[in-house]
């Protein structure tokens, strides 16, 4: 696939570097008190976790399982401790320089791994600059992350990847007194989970190590809520998987081969402007590595007690999805409301899901008897020479796209791959709370699974999604948390099955 991001890129920076130039520096008043070390003690949080899961069927149910950044576990039982040490970066809100911190680890049973590194970060902020080094859990940027279904890209589904990431928060393009705001990021990452690929796949099977990965966005935003009430937001999400080695390749051209992609700098240059190509291309060059991302827009009405967005996603896996060039007929759209405080519910989401055209069944490249490139055949997150868009085992997107844990239910055991990425469905999600100690949540989500393209199911098949959850912070024992979920699976894809987690927390301020 070829984009023509150079444009793009010259879009951003332009305006970007003129805004913070003419932005006033910052004078030693701004800087952080003589008493920095004992406020970052005194704001420091330590919290204990324990959770167990125990389920009837083959796999846990998938929202005991799923937006949990990769804690949960599709295992019908399980159980982990952690512990996280944190310092958040918005305590410092009101200062020009802001420093954040984490250290979260787990020790865990029926997991991907018996230890678990999920965050390790530190950050600093320089007004609407900041620098993460590190990984951290980021929740949805146009959507619920209590009670959506997930987002295509940029999801909470799987453990963060570590990065080195640069953000700049919404900032008014010059003269425009903040009707058009923009932010933008970008980050360069390395996935740490070759070892478990290579452990976990079937003898022969494609895995990769030592992958690269990188991340980019820019999204506007029209209008000024401080005057009137509605805002819209257009932003484009791209990623992308490069470098490292990928092992049993198959193709038309190859089969079971090793593949050794280029890391140097060219390769971090390619990625970024999506251009270069890979030693599997053939006579037919591409683009380096693994590209795919998403369009996104929202419409927000902001209210002094409503509030309420629509929003919609549109992900594509090359270039025939990145323009409207084959119109648009898979998307992610939603809705959401916050009502006025109640005792009752605080917050509806709904959102219908379609991934089954995928630009249609053939013709991604040309062939020797039909030269013609349609390129079709999208195949969403799965990639000749990447193991899908995953990490340990779990989608970096839209868990209703079924993650490779599940493949031995859909009867392809131990392969890195996605065999379900054709699906629709509907999905519900509500929350209230009834008071200051008690918080709920519910979840349901109805699919329709066609398998893929290339391996399409004999038959359509539905899975149902559901989950209840209640969460109790008493206030006769403050900085303790209590979450008790019950779910249930229920169809012929992934199978049926009952369960229930309990989670207890405690939280520490440090003194």
């Amino acid at each position: 696939m070829r984009y023509s991001f150079r444009y793009l890129l010259l879009s951003i920076l332009l305006p970007t570097v003129s805004t913070l130039v003419a932005a006033p520096s910052a004078n030693m008043d701004d800087a952080l008190p003589d008493s920095t070390e004992r406020d970052l003690l005194h704001q420091t949080e330590v919290t204990f976790e324990l959770s167990g899961t125990a389920s009837s069927g083959d796999y846990a149910p998938l929202w005991l399982t799923s937006n949990r950044y990769g804690l949960g576990s599709t295992e019908p039982t399980s159980i982990y401790e952690r512990a996280r040490i944190e310092r958040d970066i918005q305590l410092d809100a009101n200062r020009k320089w802001r420093i954040g911190y984490g250290l979260d680890v787990a020790i865990a049973f029926h997991h991907t791994r018996h230890f678990v590194l999920e965050q390790a970060y530190v950050e600093g902020a320089w007004k609407k600059i900041r620098l993460t080094l590190g990984a951290k859990q980021l929740p949805l940027e146009t959507q619920n992350s209590e009670l959506s279904s997930g987002a295509m890209t940029y999801g909470i589904n799987a453990r963060p990847i570590p990065q080195i990431r640069l953000d700049i928060d919404w900032f008014s393009f010059p003269g425009t007194k903040g009707w058009w705001m923009w932010k933008l990021h970008g980050s360069y990452g390395w996935k740490t989970d070759g070892s478990w690929q290579e452990e976990w796949v079937a003898p022969k099977a494609r895995y990769t190590r030592h992958t690269l990965y990188h991340e980019k966005a820019l999204h506007w935003q029209f209008g000024r809520p401080d005057i009137f009430p509605l805002t819209y937001e257009i932003g484009l999400n791209m990623a992308a998987e490069f470098g490292g080695t990928s092992y049993g390749v198959v193709s038309g051209r190859v089969e079971g081969s090793t593949f050794h992609h280029s890391s140097n700098l060219r390769a971090y240059w390619n990625a970024l402007v999506c251009r270069g190509s890979d030693a599997t291309d053939g006579s037919d060059p591409n683009v380096e590595g693994n590209h795919l991302g998403s369009w996104i827009m929202q419409l927000k009405y902001h209210g002094s007690k409503w509030q309420a967005r629509a929003y919609w996603e549109r992900f594509f896996e090359d270039h025939s999805m990145l323009t409207v060039q084959y119109g648009i007929r898979d998307m992610l759209i939603g809705a959401e409301v916050t009502l006025p405080r109640n005792p009752a519910i605080s917050s509806v989401v709904v959102e219908y899901l379609g991934s089954t055209d995928q630009t249609g069944p053939i013709l991604h490249d040309p062939a020797p008897n039909l030269p013609e490139k349609i390129a079709g055949n999208d195949d969403y997150y799965n990639n000749m020479n990447y193991a899908g868009w995953q990490n340990y085992g779990l989608t970096l997107g839209n868990p209703l796209l079924t993650s490779p844990l599940y493949n031995t239910a859909l009867g392809q055991p131990n392969q890195l791959r996605f065999f379900n990425n054709r699906v629709r469905a509907l999905h519900f999600g509500l929350a209230g709370d009834p008071s200051a100690e008690w918080h709920w949540r519910a979840l349901l989500s109805l699919t329709r699974n066609w398998g893929t393209y290339s391996w399409p199911f004999t038959d359509i098949k539905k899975q149902a999604y559901a989950l209840a959850e209640v969460t109790y912070r008493p206030r006769w024992a403050q900085g303790w948390t209590g979450i008790l979920g019950i779910a249930l699976d229920h169809g012929d894809l992934i199978g049926n099955s009952v369960g229930g987690q309990l989670t207890i927390s405690r939280a520490l301020r440090l003194k």
